[in-house]
């Protein structure tokens, strides 16, 4: 199972990014952020791989100052990884 977070430093922008994307109808959850990834707020969007494109375009359209990174989250023999992409 893979997924890609979206990570902010602020909470406030991790709830209205996900608003965002729901209002342009794309899926997404709020997740707590790995602690792997050392970064933001506690908490991320979570979105499929296969949404990337469009969600990293919409990242750099809003703008959010708060913004901390996107990392892939894996589940490789029993073990979650995470990495900055």
């Amino acid at each position: 199972m893979e997924f890609i977070i979206v990570a902010f430093r602020s909470r406030t922008h991790t709830v209205a990014f996900s608003e965002y994307l729901l209002k342009r109808g794309i899926s997404n959850e709020i997740v707590n952020t790995p602690k792997e990834a050392g970064v933001g707020c506690g908490l991320s969007v979570k979105i499929s791989p296969s949404k990337f494109p469009m969600v990293r375009q919409a990242t750099f359209k809003v703008g959010y100052n708060s913004f901390a990174g996107f990392f892939s989250v894996k589940h490789l023999a029993g073990k979650r990884v995470v990495r900055s992409i």
